[in-house]
């Protein structure tokens, strides 16, 4: 999309581009859904589909996650109580906690969104500093043209 081009205010999320996301865990798709590129610089969601018998491996972050099941049965654990998250579902994973996700069905994959600060996200972080570069680029072009 060029500058000055309205974003469209609707979409499918399976047109949104896939982030490489396999340090989580292997085979896991991952697409911003809104973030620093799309209606939203504070925050990041995301939309991951998790396959059958995967799971994310236990990890930490200083920022909460906040999770919606959309399909499959699969479920978080955070500091060892599990919490199922099947469609319609959501979760609150608080900053600090140890964590996963997990798909233990053997047919279905789990899709969910899980939602973070901007800063808790790698490809949301990358996109933040590219706008930011670039209204700072704009800011200085458009300070250039004033002639005095």
């Amino acid at each position: 999309m060029q500058d000055g081009e309205k974003k469209p205010i609707t979409g499918r999320i399976e047109d949104l581009p896939v982030y490489n996301a396999s340090a989580l865990a292997p085979d896991i798709t991952k697409r911003i859904i809104f973030g620093p590129e799309q209606f939203w610089k504070e925050y990041t969601m995301r939309h991951f589909v998790l396959p059958p018998g995967c799971c994310v491996p236990p990890h930490s972050h200083e920022w909460d996650h906040f999770v919606l099941g959309i399909a499959g049965e699969g479920q978080i654990v955070v500091d060892g109580e599990v919490g199922p998250l099947p469609p319609g579902s959501w979760g609150h994973i608080p900053g600090g906690t140890e964590h996963t996700f997990e798909n233990h069905s053997e047919e279905k994959d789990f899709t969910f969104i899980c939602i973070v600060p901007t800063h808790g996200d790698p490809h949301g972080k990358r996109q933040l500093h590219r706008l930011e570069r670039g209204e700072k680029k704009k800011e200085e072009e458009e300070g250039d043209s004033g002639g005095c």
